[in-house]
């Protein structure tokens, strides 16, 4: 495990996630789950519980969550077609010519499958319901696959064919909504990522991403509130940083920010009301005692 730790961090930013996770480019869903599943266990720190794991420790800990990472962008369809657009540079020869290969083979199933949705949406009378249950039967394979987008409008043309079947419309929805919270996932690990780069303007817009997945997002709105400090934008650092309170109004780091926003934009009632808010939770924040005092 040492040598494997030492050899990751050896290439390091030169790694790609599918080296990370030992897999080829053209790997499928259901192949990107296992080998993340098999490693994030070894790495996991559960699994390390209690062990004198001396210098290694912060290194396990930063290679799984790199592990979690790439399976985040990965696993998502979009966030995974963004990452191979933007690292195609990185990848080995082979890695190259197995990423062509699954794009030209996806395409094409994309392709036959799309006519076959539009045959079957032109049937009449009962054998609507029958050409249904064909699409619904195939949607639950292609999500097994990690197919989800394709799966998503192989139910669409089945809940078109039979409006009436309560499972076609509860499945649609549970993968949408696992679609939504896919998204949301995969954009938070690239923003992370980016903002680990420091590309703090293309961290800020990942991270605008993953909130407008899943708007309840506390990590995506500080993370913008950050990104947009960084990239020297504060008009937008405190509207992100706004949000990020209002989602999680104990959270003393943030409502700082936000006050020292506001100092900088020589608006000092509202840093003086955020401050307030502060240190009504969290009296002895010295920080904020002494930010106060200033104005």
């Amino acid at each position: 495990m040492q040598r494997e730790l030492e050899q990751l961090e050896a290439k390091a930013e030169r790694l790609t996630h599918y080296e990370l996770l030992s897999v080829g480019a053209d790997a499928d869903g259901g192949a990107i789950r296992r080998a993340y599943l098999e490693k994030s266990k070894r790495f996991h720190p559960d699994a390390w519980y209690r062990k004198d794991v001396g210098p290694y420790g912060p290194m396990l800990s930063k290679w799984f969550k790199r592990l979690s990472q790439a399976y985040q962008i990965l696993s998502d369809e979009e966030s995974r077609a963004e990452y191979d657009r933007e690292n195609r540079a990185l990848l080995s020869i082979t890695d190259r010519a197995a990423l062509e290969r699954r794009e030209l083979s996806r395409a094409e199933e994309e392709r036959r499958a799309r006519e076959r949705r539009d045959r079957m949406l032109r049937t009449k009378g009962f054998a609507r319901v029958g050409a249904a249950r064909k699409l619904y039967e195939e949607a639950v394979e292609m999500a097994e696959k990690g197919e989800r987008t394709q799966a998503i409008f192989a139910l669409k043309a089945a809940h078109e064919l039979d409006p009436n079947r309560k499972e076609i419309a509860g499945r649609l929805m549970d993968l949408e909504r696992d679609q939504a919270r896919a998204r949301a996932g995969s954009a938070l690990a690239s923003a992370q990522e980016r903002e680990e780069k420091r590309r703090f303007k293309e961290a800020m817009a990942a991270y605008a991403a993953a909130l407008q997945n899943d708007p309840a997002s506390f990590v995506a709105a500080s993370g913008a509130a950050r990104c947009a400090m960084e990239a020297g934008d504060p008009r937008s650092a405190v509207t992100w940083a706004a949000r990020a309170v209002e989602l999680n109004p104990a959270d003393a780091p943030t409502r700082l920010m936000l006050a020292r926003l506001f100092v900088a934009a020589g608006m000092k009632a509202r840093a003086r009301t955020e401050l307030t808010a502060l240190l009504s939770k969290t009296p002895d924040h010295k920080e904020a005692k002494a930010l106060l005092r200033t104005l």
